[in-house]
């Protein structure tokens, strides 16, 4: 501990749980990466300046170990990658993507905020997405026509871009507090179910109420989800008669571009047609299996797939209908970066997050609604590695491991 002074400590400890909060409340909003980037190294400062335990802990957890050696193993790909400079491409991405992994868990995990304060932030992070859902009913009313646009053009028009990856944040605050809306109706806390309520329906129907934010994959993430922690949650006698209903609701809530993206599968399946969004996906995610097929094992390393992809898009261009050249899809993503040993170690690390022991049933709901939105999603997006959505999961691993580590100490 490097301050020993108590007024001292204290206020540096005040200053660190103001600095969790500040990240939580602007992270859905896509501030400049480097402020997110700034806001996490001044919150490891405050851990290094304060903490008293043995960093050794922190690696006796599994969860850590698997997490840092796939990460490791990312950056180490470099190495065998086919391109000449190995500190380009991908290489730079990842370096970027993944670097609040190594300063956020650990500084979390060793700033030992007791478990009030820990649920205190859970409830932070359920609301900072506040002002988008806000906007979207705006929006939707006609009221305002405030929209995040990114700089590309698709077809012709401006595509949404932090809009569609605030969606993640809403998605995350609806099953959070459906968890705890479900948890207060059956310890019978009706008072503050009723509380919880309304902030879930506002969330929960802000992902669905504007097409122009709708994104389907979060969507069905969502669905999945309530049926899930539905049939957890629901006592014997009611969970087939909850059931039906249930399902009804949340395949209601999957509106008719569910349609046509299925059918768009279909042209793929009869006619070999990649058209639509998700024929499309289908197509790039073709071409990374491909890649992926000449260096099964170990991968063709981090640098230069995107230069592999732009290659393919000049000999295919019809295949590529819009300026992107990545995967939409994690999953391939790392498979074809690290092979199946490195999508192994990857699958360790969700394995051993879900196995941690959390003792406190809606933080450990938490934790597995985390991983399913989170191993989902990945199926659209890289969200592993931007800079937002893998803070996002930084700061939501960190909060689990603390959280058992209180529990634990609590007992001792």
């Amino acid at each position: 501990m490097l301050v020993s002074n108590p007024k001292i400590f204290n206020i540096v400890k005040d200053a660190q749980f103001a600095l969790i909060i500040i990240l939580l409340l602007t992270l859905p909003y896509f501030i400049a990466p480097h402020f997110t980037f700034l806001m996490s190294i001044l919150i490891s400062l405050t851990t290094i300046l304060t903490y008293k335990d043995d960093i050794k802990s922190l690696f006796k957890e599994k969860t850590i170990i698997y997490l840092y050696l796939f990460i490791l193993l990312t950056y180490i790909s470099a190495l065998w990658t086919p391109s000449d400079n190995i500190f380009g491409g991908n290489f730079k991405v990842s370096i970027e993507g993944y670097i609040n992994y190594f300063f956020l868990i650990p500084s979390i995990y060793f700033s030992n905020l007791p478990k009030e304060k820990i649920k205190l932030l859970f409830i932070v992070l359920i609301m900072s997405p506040v002002i988008y859902a806000i906007l979207y009913f705006t929006n939707y009313f006609e009221l305002t026509h405030i929209y995040s646009y990114h700089s590309d053009s698709i077809n012709g028009n401006n595509s949404l871009y932090a809009d569609l990856f605030a969606n993640i944040f809403l998605l995350t605050s609806s099953v959070f507090l459906y968890i705890n809306f479900l948890h207060n109706i059956f310890a019978k806390h009706y008072k503050k179910a009723f509380i919880v309520l309304i902030p879930l329906t506002i969330f929960s129907t802000a992902l669905f109420i504007d097409e122009t934010t709708v994104s389907r994959l979060v969507n069905l993430s969502f669905a999945i989800l309530i049926v899930l922690i539905s049939l957890y949650m629901f006592p014997k006698k009611l969970k087939f008669a909850i059931f039906i209903p249930i399902l009804l609701l949340s395949t209601l809530l999957l509106n008719d571009s569910y349609k046509k993206g299925i059918n768009e599968l279909k042209d793929v399946y009869k006619e070999s047609r990649y058209e639509g969004s998700w024929g499309h996906r289908l197509k790039l995610a073709a071409y990374g299996i491909g890649m992926w097929t000449e260096n099964p094992y170990f991968g063709r390393g981090t640098v230069d797939i995107i230069e592999k992809m732009r290659q393919i898009k000049q000999e295919h261009p019809e295949d590529f209908n819009d300026p992107t050249v990545h995967f939409h899809n994690n999953h391939i993503l790392i498979l074809v970066q690290i092979g199946v040993i490195g999508y192994a170690v990857f699958l360790l690390f969700i394995y051993n997050l879900y196995r941690l022991n959390i003792k406190d049933e809606e933080i450990s709901l938490y934790k597995k609604a985390t991983i399913v939105i989170f191993f989902t999603l990945m199926m659209g997006e890289h969200y592993l590695e931007l800079m937002h959505t893998s803070t996002l999961l930084a700061i939501l691993v960190g909060l689990f491991l603390l959280y058992k580590k209180q529990e634990v100490s609590s007992i001792h």
